[in-house]
């Protein structure tokens, strides 16, 4: 029996001599794994719509021990990032952030209308960092991870330090008298986290960001505490800003 999804690639590995494993999010059962038989071959159908970010309306059929991607008509497959590394990088970090931290078979309909939104914004987007910024700071909100940015998250007061501590474990920024009782606290500035409040109060990415490559090393930092795991495709990100921040 086949049905039909509604999907977009987050994660391509290889499998066989021509096969390839996807993970896709889905609007009707969330992430899914499927396998694309032949899509690494010469001429296959499958062979766009297997690639990561790739959106299409998919065929799947169920087999004893998995299911297989049968056809699939491509939507879009975000040209604009692909013709551009930085964006491109920016797309594959939201997407493994979305893959690492999802559970699987829960419907998602507001996430995989968010992630396209999403997806649109770091192609189209003027400065793609600030895209990206935007988007893994609503991701927060959308998967109800929402932290604490500007409010202390043990006493509710505003931020008063120009250094201030925040801590995942507390639930967002913490008091300098607070902090001591937090282990996973790390030091930031009072601009990101006013920065990162203000992006979740924002329909869509704002043209400009200050402080951008530190907001996206902070939301590395809690996306990171969330999926309990490395995040390796936003690591490679974070040491290219880094690297030309740095003149290197």
């Amino acid at each position: 029996m086949e049905h039909t999804l509604r999907a977009i690639v987050l994660r391509r590995r290889d499998a066989g001599e021509s096969d390839r494993r996807l993970t896709v999010l889905s609007e009707e059962r969330g992430l899914v794994d499927v396998l694309a038989k032949g899509a690494r071959k010469g001429g296959s159908r499958l062979a766009g719509c297997s690639e990561p970010l790739a959106v299409s309306v998919m065929q799947i059929a169920k087999g004893k021990q998995r299911e297989f991607l049968t056809q699939a008509q491509p939507i879009t497959s975000f040209p604009g990032l692909r013709g551009d590394h930085d964006r491109l990088a920016c797309g594959l970090s939201l997407a493994e952030v979305v893959a690492q931290t999802t559970p699987h078979e829960r419907p998602e309909a507001e996430l995989f209308t968010f992630l396209l939104v999403a997806l649109k914004h770091i192609e189209t987007h003027e400065k793609p960092l600030v895209a990206l910024a935007w988007a893994l700071t609503g991701l927060l909100d959308v998967t109800g991870h929402r932290p604490s940015f500007d409010l202390c998250a043990e006493t509710g007061a505003k931020i008063v330090e120009a250094r201030p501590w925040y801590s995942s474990a507390a639930g967002g920024y913490v008091r300098e008298s607070a902090a001591i009782a937090f282990s996973d606290r790390l030091r930031t500035r009072a601009e990101v986290l006013i920065g990162l409040a203000r992006l979740l109060d924002c329909e869509e990415p704002p043209p400009n960001l200050k402080f951008a490559g530190e907001c996206l090393g902070l939301l590395r930092h809690i996306w990171m505490d969330i999926a309990g795991r490395e995040l390796p495709t936003l690591d490679q990100l974070m040491k290219s800003i880094h690297a030309t921040a740095n003149g290197s």
